[in-house]
């Protein structure tokens, strides 16, 4: 049921990010942003493609923003049709990370579909899920660093 909650979750991002809207142009459209990064963990060990959402909630204005995690965690934010960083607010925060069968994580670059490969959500849903997600974040008008240790038992 995870699974095939979070695989939807990955689509509609994905189809969100790859759509785009007629009428005004970018810089017209959305707020200003602010620079922010930081290192996604699990377990205490940096995890490697995994996908980091942040979700505007209340009267944050703007759209979803979303980054990729590299070899040591490491992310940094972008607009999904926009500018790097995100406009200050609050966030609920969606991080999904897909295994393939072998325990390997997926390649994000679009060459390689989760459900294509029998990928699995490796994280539970209180990291994974858009709706049931524990975690959030306050982003201030200087941006910021926003690290998150995930446990998984």
């Amino acid at each position: 049921m995870y699974y095939r909650l979070s695989l939807y979750s990955l689509f509609v991002a994905s189809t969100v990010c790859l759509s785009g809207c007629g009428g005004t142009t970018v810089a017209e459209s959305l707020p200003d942003t602010a620079p922010v990064s930081g290192v996604i963990t699990l377990n205490g060990k940096p995890i490697t493609s995994a996908t980091v959402t942040f979700v505007p909630m209340g009267s944050t204005k703007g759209v979803e923003c979303v980054g990729v995690t590299d070899e040591s965690g490491k992310y940094t934010l972008q607009q999904i049709r926009g500018a790097a960083g995100a406009p200050p607010g609050e966030y609920r925060v969606v991080i999904n990370y897909f295994l393939k069968a072998d325990g390997t994580p997926i390649k994000i670059d679009g060459s390689e579909a989760p459900a294509n490969l029998g990928a699995d959500e490796a994280l539970p849903p209180m990291y994974s899920s858009f709706t049931d997600s524990t975690l959030t974040a306050k982003v201030t008008d200087a941006g910021g660093e926003f690290p998150f240790e995930l446990k998984t038992k």
